[in-house]
């Protein structure tokens, strides 16, 4: 469920996931939207997110702009609510009833779920910044792709702290200039105690900074607004500790034997198969606005049976088995977080109905 952008995800107090929060989608698939008349907006947007759904999120500094438009959000807020599918195979609305269809009946071992943490923060936290935080690569369902952890601190009026964390120095990678490292360092700056100083590059409204940490892990942050400057970054910078915090979107049940994924600007988390990479647990909010309800978020897919409707956390929420068609079939449930957004559960067939329902109950969201 990655896009080539990343954009600010921005998380208000009220305990509802808007649509213009959600990530815009890349151009060539705006573009294919736009022409494409005899297909719904969801059947496009699950092909865009299968054709990302292994590639490394590399923010351009291009993608650091705001981004809007009432195309991308209605599209955005389904691509989080259908069926992915593999690029080459149709998604229709027709279901095909098969009510012999069901997981196998033994299931899954169920224990309690690994917290989702993030790794670091920043004490104190800027003035008037709300956080959302991602993590990708680093496990074998991306293969190839180094652990990074990005913490993206923003307001409505532009001003953004947008601090990463690498595993090893990213100016060595192949894709340096994805992460605005090919700009000419403009300086040096003092941001640990007795670490080496930190690159500094600056652009039209915005600087970032680099440095290695005492345990050879790096640090990046991209100051813009307020924070677009070499002193308001180092000052910020400076504020980095070592204490973890915990992710909003949470799991209370996991497969036992999974290990987290990643997760995505605090509204989207995985669990993967220690064992087989493949095998994915996801689960994502969705927003209300457009009048999406439970029984309109699920669309654009063929069915192995008939959705159920099911009470998940007291109310009403959907259950049904989507058709494999030649790969394993497997499971969405929508459900609804007590006073918050719906959220769209993605499970594998080797999970019966009834554990989908109970992981589904355990589902926790701090906004």
């Amino acid at each position: 469920m990655t896009t080539d952008r990343e954009l600010d995800a921005l998380l208000d107090g009220a305990a509802v996931v808007r649509d213009t929060d959600l990530p815009a989608l890349p151009d060539h698939f705006l573009a294919e939207l736009r022409t494409t008349a005899d297909e719904p907006a969801s059947v496009l947007a699950a092909r865009q997110l299968v054709a990302d759904a292994h590639v490394r999120r590399r923010p351009r500094r291009k993608v650091l702009l705001r981004a809007g438009g009432a195309v991308t959000a209605i599209a955005a807020t389904f691509a989080v609510a259908v069926l992915v599918t593999p690029a080459d195979r149709p998604a229709t609305r027709e279901a095909l009833p098969s009510p012999t269809a069901e997981a196998p009946a033994a299931g899954l071992s169920l224990v309690a779920a690994e917290q989702a943490t993030f790794p670091f923060s920043l004490d104190p936290v800027p003035t008037g910044l709300t956080a959302t935080f991602s993590r990708w690569g680093g496990v074998a369902y991306y293969p190839g792709q180094p652990l990074v952890h990005s913490a993206d601190y923003s307001s409505p009026d532009g001003d953004r702290v947008l601090v990463r964390l690498f595993q090893e120095d990213p100016r060595t990678w192949p894709d340096a200039d994805d992460w605005s490292l090919d700009e000419p360092v403009t300086g040096t700056a003092a941001v640990t105690v007795d670490g080496p100083p930190a690159e500094v590059r600056g652009g039209n409204g915005y600087v970032t900074l680099l440095w290695e940490r005492g345990d050879g892990t790096w640090v990046q942050l991209l100051g813009e607004g307020v924070y677009g400057t070499s002193a308001a970054a180092v000052g910020v910078a400076k504020s980095v500790v070592d204490r973890p915090q915990p992710v909003g979107l949470q799991f209370g049940l996991a497969p036992a034997g999974w290990s987290i994924g990643g997760y995505e600007e605090s509204r989207s988390l995985d669990l993967v198969s220690d064992t087989d990479p493949q095998l994915l647990l996801r689960l994502s909010l969705i927003g209300r606005e457009g009048g999406l309800t439970v029984d309109t978020a699920l669309t654009g897919t063929e069915l192995a049976a008939p959705v159920e409707p099911v009470t998940v956390k007291g109310l009403e929420g959907r259950l049904r088995l989507v058709a494999g068609q030649g790969n394993p079939d497997f499971w969405q449930l929508v459900g609804q977080i007590p006073d918050g957004p719906m959220f769209l559960l993605v499970g594998p067939q080797e999970l019966t109905r009834e554990q989908m329902l109970l992981i589904a109950e355990q589902v926790t969201y701090t906004p």
